[in-house]
């Protein structure tokens, strides 16, 4: 997958591609019903497909004051998008002169540069100085230079409209099995391993400790997860996660993984996690001897769970 991390400097030649637009905050259900039109329509045509999405929310910029938390970090964005099968992303990093394109102008660099056949756009598009410009202005627009524009209808689960917010207020709200289903995948943590204070070590649970960049812890809590070491081709492992500020230990907020039959030391390596079910809420105990016990029973609980799936059978309920 080739990234462009300025549309305006590039000097790719592009012919005749599919273009996505959006923040794509999460990479959600409704983001990959978008983005897989897309894509299916550049393989109709055997040309490229293309995600338009930025490094940057354009809020940060409007309302500097305001602390903006992301489902993703953008090279999660980028994973994800990957992952979906996508040609092209163009991670446009957006400052004032950016936001001060107007609908036309924007229009214009999308086709000089891009060579666009079709765009792709949701329900609740808006582009151009001021978000003046809606998706009848980009049709309108559009039509002038011979592009096509498909907007996708809301997308809802359960009568709830899928949106990078909600989901947000599901994380805000502990509302995982929420947030995971709306986001149609696991909550992905991709981070570096930065040293702890080793305490979990001297428990007999050595954790990987990872460094959280700006963006949305996952709700407070222990986790069974899915994890790789080093490049996201590595081997498949296992762990239970601990998200939270840890209060019988440590009283600071943190996300640390106990990787399941693992004992290399991996400081400054990249992991890949996975997170994919919520096994209990994080709490203070008594003594060190029942903090280890319920460690050990959390492991064999991940443990169980991940040999039910091996073989099929119904996983066990969370406590």
């Amino acid at each position: 997958m080739i990234v462009v991390n300025d549309i305006l400097t590039t000097d790719i030649d592009f012919n005749d591609t599919y273009v996505a637009i959006g923040n794509f905050d999460g990479v959600h259900y409704g983001h990959k019903k978008l983005i897989k039109e897309t894509i299916k329509a550049a393989r109709e045509n055997g040309k490229q497909a293309v995600v338009f999405t930025f490094a940057n929310h354009p809020m940060e910029i409007l309302f500097p004051e305001k602390k903006f938390d992301y489902i993703n970090t953008n090279e999660e964005k980028l994973y994800l998008l990957e992952s979906l099968g996508v040609d092209v992303v163009i991670m446009q990093k957006v400052d004032k002169d950016f936001l001060e394109y107007t609908p036309l102008e924007f229009v214009r660099i999308l086709k000089n540069k891009l060579k666009v056949k079709e765009i792709f756009i949701g329900f609740n598009f808006s582009f151009g100085k001021g978000g003046v410009g809606k998706a009848e202005d980009l049709e309108y627009l559009a039509e002038v230079h011979n592009i096509k524009v498909t907007e996708l209808p809301p997308v809802t689960l359960n009568g709830e409209l899928v949106s990078s917010s909600v989901i947000r207020k599901k994380i805000a709200n502990s509302d995982f099995e929420g947030a995971i289903k709306f986001l149609d995948h696991p909550m992905l943590v991709i981070g570096e391993v930065i040293h702890g204070k080793k305490i979990a070590r001297e428990l007999g649970f050595p954790t990987t400790n990872i460094k959280m960049d700006n963006r949305l812890y996952p709700p407070f809590g222990i986790y069974g997860a899915f994890l790789q070491v080093g490049n996201k081709n590595s081997q498949v492992l296992y762990g239970v996660v601990n998200v939270g500020y840890n209060p019988t230990l440590k009283q600071e907020i943190s996300l640390e993984v106990h990787i399941l039959d693992f004992n290399k030391e991996v400081y400054g390596e990249k992991v890949y996690v996975q997170i994919v079910k919520f096994m209990r809420k994080e709490k203070k105990f008594s003594s060190i001897d029942e903090l280890k016990a319920t460690i050990q029973a959390d492991v064999d609980r991940w443990k169980l769970f991940k040999r039910e799936m091996k073989y099929g059978r119904s996983c066990s309920k969370t406590q």
